[in-house]
């Protein structure tokens, strides 16, 4: 017992709520059941009535077992005398409560019962209202549903809302319909259940179109915000880039939305604003003006203003429709932008530009970076010129041409202005470089004055404003300037015809420029000044000796300290005039030369060579210059060996005596020297080597007459004692069948060039073309000896010999100046890299070179005509040319000044023999063996290692190194005499300490 009450007491809780929960529940039903009416005359309240009721009939059975469970189990409870709680639920109770549910049920649905068939009449009414309803409401539906791309999201989900409403109302009607006619068992019900699948298919078409619309509403939103935007705002690249992104948000929406027009339209509407942003790119572009707007709002039929201007107003406009007319608009737009932009910078250049000054002596500030200045003009005129073709420049053509007004008026000022200012800077240079130049040329001078003060004047206006523009505009500027030019073009003339005049008194001043003229003339009594214009007139007068008190010019000075003393001295006081003075001073060099050549010779010959008696041979090295020396020996070569062998006797004693003056030479040099004499012996060495080599070729060859070819190729020189009255006739030189006076032109101490066999033809060539009345062309790459070898030649035949390079400063004018000073003096004029000058330069200059030639070949009678003066032609005057085929940049000799020259090729020269001779010109015995070693050692250096630009194993690197070597001998020797001297005094002090 204990134990069932315990259990008991366990569940009774759990009952006690089960029971009252039931109780409660039947009460609840009574009470909602009894609430109900059938005769209502609502079919709803009726319907939803017997609903009810037959809800609850089914649930009779299970309801009664509860109760009669409740039943049992209290009295169980009662059997075991428990003792229920205050508000305890007894059986009873819900029993009571039960049967008067089942009473309530049982009188409702007698009711029901009683008014079936009323009521199913009722319910198929309706139903058939409902039914019309829902098909106006689908076809309501299949009509005005939103899924025109063309609308907007909000009205299309408005529109989407109203229908849901109205379709969710109906779903509920038929629901309620179906439930009606089920519960009253109407036979149609499955009928109804099929209209109401598409009423569902609506309702879920409805919710896919709400989805779409509410996707699509944010990208709307974005382009009405683009469209607000002020065209003024609008950037074209970012307005592709949200583009961009609004295209990509759509293509991530669901794929069931990709079928729906709206959907289309949207992407549409996207791409179609994107094609269109190309052009609201182009549209956006600064070359559009207003009157391109103007023209574009009219090709679009719109009205717009660019201040309030809209990007939805452009958009709306349907660009891409009218794209070819917009195109052409801006076409024309950038066309004249391109014109407007030039003349932006034409102003904006000339406008600022300022002149650049610079100064000159402290006297004035000149213009300079008139390249700069006449370069510019002429790429905007040309532009302004070019502006014309241009079918947008009737936009422009009155802007245009006032600029091209203006730059023309530039042009025109700074086109004289520069020629004056040049003049200007010669003249002033001139006049102002002398005192004497009032006194040469005083009406010019008195002119140059006033037109340097007016010029100085205009130029310190300039300088307050150095503005281009301020000066054109300057009151008068064109007509002064012109006027000025004039002026000073006419003082230009009258000095040249004076400069010209006093050059023909004196030829060798054509070898000076006008500067330098001047200041000679203009100090003719300023010796000094004079002396440093001399080695330009002169070979090898460096200056003169020159009393200041007796005024008289008494030896010639060289530029390496040789003394010439003159033979008969030049007194100033009786030549005062520079042009008389000088051309006495020519004179009497040669006149002076060739004394000491006669007398050298006659001394020479009186010489014994031995190395035991080189005390005379010394004395006279000492005193006749250089060129008399190496003349002499020439002279006293060829005498012995025309004797000789005019006599049929053997040349091998000539070859002795060559010998013997080397021995004596060779042991000479590696001694203390003074420059000057160590210098003459080189030469000396140089020469005998040369002869020793030609020697020793007619010994092998057996060369036993004065008529063989052999000899005769050979230079020769001879004293013709027949000419004793006339010095400068007296020596001769011959080469084959050409024959020269020498010239007597003092040289100085020249280099002596390494006789090489290529020499010799060089020579030769060149001996034959000046025979037959031509000019000498050697050519061949550089560093073969071509000029050197001319020049060497000029040397030999005792001329002054004048090197010119040929460059692009080169002009006609400037060559026929230089001609007619070589005809004038008899000089040699050598014309370096000929070929470089322009073929028609060369077309020119070879009809002046033709002319001298012509004259010189009928004896010089014949007067000629250069660069506008008539003059006779000197003939000793030659003109060569050297040329570097084959290099950029050079020109090709016409044909008629081909047949002026005499060509000669110079390829390579004969390296071993010229460090050979060189060598024993410093005192080196063995120099037959050093130089078979020291010339494929520079050889071998060339050819492997580097070409780095600090590495040269040419020809002057090896003549260099070989003089080094010889220097290096010569401190040796010195250093073992004086080791030997101190070692002899300290020997001889031993033996006096011993003794």
């Amino acid at each position: 017992m204990a134990r069932i009450d315990k259990t008991w007491k366990l569940f009774l809780p759990d009952c006690r709520t089960e029971i009252q929960s039931f109780f409660g529940d039947i009460s609840k039903s009574r009470n909602e059941l009894e609430a109900q009416s059938i005769d209502s005359g609502n079919t709803g309240e009726a319907v939803s009535l017997i609903t009810y009721v037959q809800n609850l009939k089914k649930l009779i059975k299970s309801n009664q077992e509860s109760v009669d469970k409740f039943n049992t189990g209290q009295r169980l409870l009662k059997q075991q005398r428990y003792q229920f709680p205050n508000g305890w639920t007894y059986s009873e109770h819900v029993e009571g409560e039960w049967s008067a549910l089942l009473d309530v049920l049982h009188r409702k649905d007698t009711t029901i019962q009683t008014q079936i068939s009323n009521l199913q009449s009722r319910i198929r009414d309706e139903g058939e209202v409902v039914e019309k309803r829902i098909e106006g409401i689908l076809g309501d539906w299949d009509k005005s549903k939103p899924i025109q791309g063309a609308q907007r999201p909000k009205e299309a989900i408005n529109s989407l809302g109203s229908f849901e409403e109205k379709l969710i109302k109906l779903r509920e009607d038929r629901e309620n319909m179906l439930k009606a006619k089920v519960a009253l068992e109407i036979p149609d019900a499955i009928g109804m259940s099929t209209q109401m699948n598409k009423l569902d298919v609506a309702l879920e078409e409805l919710n896919d179109l709400k989805g779409v619309w509410k996707s699509l509403s944010p990208i709307y939103d974005n382009v009405d915000e683009m469209k607000e935007k002020t065209w003024l705002s609008v950037q074209p690249r970012k307005l592709r880039q949200s583009l961009d992104e609004l295209l990509a948000n759509l293509k991530q929406l669901p794929s069931q939305y990709r079928s729906y027009e709206s959907y289309d339209f949207a992407k549409r509407m996207l791409q179609n604003y994107s094609k269109m942003n190309m052009l609201v790119g182009e549209l956006k572009s600064e070359a559009l003006k207003e009157r391109h707007w103007k023209h574009l709002m009219k090709e679009l039929n719109v009205n717009w203003n660019l201040t309030e201007l809209t990007l939805g107003q452009v958009w709306d406009a349907d660009l891409v429709r009218h794209e070819h007319s917009i195109k052409d608009i801006l076409l024309v737009a950038q066309g004249e932008l391109a014109l407007e932009e030039f003349l932006k910078q034409v102003r904006e250049y000339w406008q600022n530009f300022e002149l650049e000054l610079v100064n000159y002596q402290n006297k004035t500030r000149l213009i300079r970076g008139w390249d700069d200045l006449f370069n510019k003009l002429k790429e905007h005129m040309n532009s302004l010129a070019a502006m014309k073709l241009s079918p947008y420049y009737k936009q422009f053509e009155e802007d245009a041409l006032a600029w091209e007004d203006r730059l023309n008026k530039v042009n025109a000022l700074f086109d004289v202005w520069i020629d004056v200012q040049r003049r200007w800077v010669y003249l002033e240079g001139l006049f102002s470089g002398s005192a004497d130049i009032a006194t040469l040329l005083p009406v010019e001078s008195s002119r140059f004055g006033s037109i340097s003060t007016e010029f100085l004047a205009l130029m310190r206006k300039v300088q307050a404003s150095p503005r281009i523009l301020d000066i054109v505009h300057m009151q008068g500027a064109q007509r002064l300037m012109e006027r000025l030019a004039d002026m000073l073009a006419k003082i230009q003339k009258a000095l040249g015809e004076y400069l010209e005049r006093e050059r023909s008194s004196f030829p060798r001043f054509y070898f000076v420029g006008d500067e330098d003229l001047l200041e000679i003339l203009g100090n003719s009594k300023d010796i000094p000044r004079i002396q440093k214009h001399l080695k330009k007139m002169f070979a090898g007068i460096m200056s003169i000796e020159f009393n200041e008190e007796t005024r008289i010019v008494s030896a010639l000075l060289s530029r390496e300290g040789e003394r010439v003393e003159l033979a008969l001295p030049i007194n100033l006081n009786e030549t005062p005039k520079v042009n008389d003075w000088l051309q006495k001073l020519e004179h009497e060099m040669q006149r002076t030369l060739a004394k000491l050549l006669v007398k050298s010779v006659d001394n020479f010959s009186k010489i014994e060579f031995d190395v035991a008696n080189s005390a005379d041979y010394m004395n006279w090295l000492d005193n006749f210059p250089a060129q008399i020396v190496c003349l002499t020996v020439e002279i006293w070569w060829s005498t012995a060996i025309e004797n000789r062998l005019a006599q049929g006797q053997s040349i091998e004693s000539v070859l002795n005596s060559v010998e013997r003056n080397l021995e004596l030479l060779s042991d000479s040099v590696l001694r203390d020297q003074s420059p000057v004499r160590r210098k003459k012996i080189e030469i000396l060495i140089t020469e005998f080597v040369h002869k020793r080599d030609i020697t020793r070729g007619l010994v092998q060859n057996n060369i036993n007459s004065n008529t063989d070819f052999k000899w005769l190729q050979v230079m020769r020189c001879y004293l013709d004692m027949k000419h004793a009255n006339e010095p400068l006739k007296c020596c001769i030189i011959k080469m084959a069948n050409a024959e020269f006076r020498y010239g007597f032109e003092y040289l100085g101490i020249q280099e002596k060039l390494v006789q090489t066999p290529l020499t010799d033809r060089c020579y030769l060539t060149m001996t034959q073309a000046l025979h037959s009345r031509l000019g000498g062309s050697p050519f061949g790459p550089a560093g073969t000896g071509k000029t050197e070898s001319v020049k060497a030649l000029g040397h030999q035949l005792g001329r002054f010999v004048l090197v010119f390079n040929c460059d692009e400063t080169f002009d006609f004018q400037a060559i026929g100046r230089i001609l007619v000073g070589l005809c004038q003096v008899g000089a040699w004029g050598c014309f370096d890299e000929f070929n470089r000058l322009e073929e028609r330069m060369l077309s020119a200059v070879s009809q002046q070179i033709q002319t001298i030639q012509e004259s010189i070949r009928v004896g010089g009678d014949m007067k000629i005509d250069l660069v506008g003066k008539t003059l006779s032609v000197n003939s000793n005057m030659a003109i060569f040319i050297t040329m570097n085929p084959g290099y950029s940049g050079r020109s090709n000799l016409p044909d008629n000044l081909k047949q002026l020259f005499r060509s000669l090729a110079m390829t390579q020269p004969d390296g071993n023999l010229i460090a050979e001779v060189m060598l024993f010109s410093q005192g080196f015995r063995t120099a037959e063996k050093l130089a078979k070693k020291i010339v494929p050692l520079f050889t071998l250096c060339k050819e492997q290692l580097s070409n780095q630009c600090h590495y040269d194993f040419g020809l002057r690197a090896l003549k260099y190194v070989l003089v080094s070597a010889g220097n290096i001998k010569r401190e040796q020797i010195q250093r073992m005499k004086e080791e030997a001297i101190s070692k002899g005094e300290e020997l001889l002090e031993a033996d006096i300490a011993n003794q």
